[in-house]
């Protein structure tokens, strides 16, 4: 997008100044949506409006108004806005959502972790910053989550698993025991992965697949397959 193709920015909903509880959503999709309902529930956090590149300055998402795209962020910040979350689930394209917590993390923001009410996470899990933890999933005893990482809908994450920053597990997914996720790995709907596997970094694991063994980094195990093939 060119300079010429940003949308005029709403600022009438960039006033300012913001207190420490004020924060921006960057994305209005669909995952987006679903954070706004999450924020809501949690009841700490006051959304002062959404950041999108490919929406209208000015449209409504859930009661939210889109305020602009990227160009308004330093504006944002230089009137005291510190917290963003980013809502851009990256499906089919991680590199996406990781580039928009490398633009938000050079302009100075800071990412809350979130977790649903009804999420379960062990006292003794470690969770970095910036995570989402949705509704129905469970984190388990000494789990380590890195940054940005997405635990989506009824996702089980079991005792001792490592979750590489911005790993994604997608709704159903379940990790056995002592399961490595590497860094900008995306794990599909239902799948199941057995215990003391190891997942390498920018793989790609297919819904409804199950894996049984080790995949490389960059590895692509197709849906609904058995790893390793037979």
């Amino acid at each position: 997008m060119g300079d010429s193709d940003h949308a005029t920015p709403n600022l009438e909903g960039i006033t300012g100044p913001y207190d420490q509880n004020s924060l921006l959503i960057y994305g209005g999709g669909g995952h987006g949506k679903s954070i706004i309902d999450l924020i809501r529930l949690i009841g700490k956090y006051k959304i002062i409006g959404i950041v999108d590149d490919g929406l209208q300055s000015g449209e409504q998402i859930l009661g939210c108004a889109v305020l602009g795209d990227d160009t308004i962020l330093e504006e944002l910040f230089s009137k005291g806005l510190r917290l963003a979350v980013n809502a851009v689930g990256g499906v089919g394209d991680i590199g996406l959502r990781v580039a928009i917590f490398h633009k938000l993390t050079e302009r100075g923001f800071e990412f809350p972790t979130l977790i649903h009410p009804s999420a379960m996470v062990e006292s003794s899990a470690h969770l970095d910053s910036g995570i989402q933890v949705l509704p129905q999933s469970y984190v388990g005893t000494d789990a380590k989550v890195g940054f940005g990482v997405i635990i989506n809908n009824g996702a089980i994450v079991s005792h001792d698993c490592v979750l590489g920053e911005y790993a994604s597990l997608a709704p159903g997914a379940i990790l056995a025991g002592g399961v490595h996720i590497g860094e900008s790995t995306q794990v599909g709907m239902g799948v199941t992965i057995n215990l003391n596997v190891i997942i390498g970094g920018k793989a790609q694991i297919g819904n409804g697949a199950v894996v049984k063994d080790d995949v490389p980094d960059g590895g692509i195990v197709h849906a609904g397959q058995i790893w390793p093939p037979r």
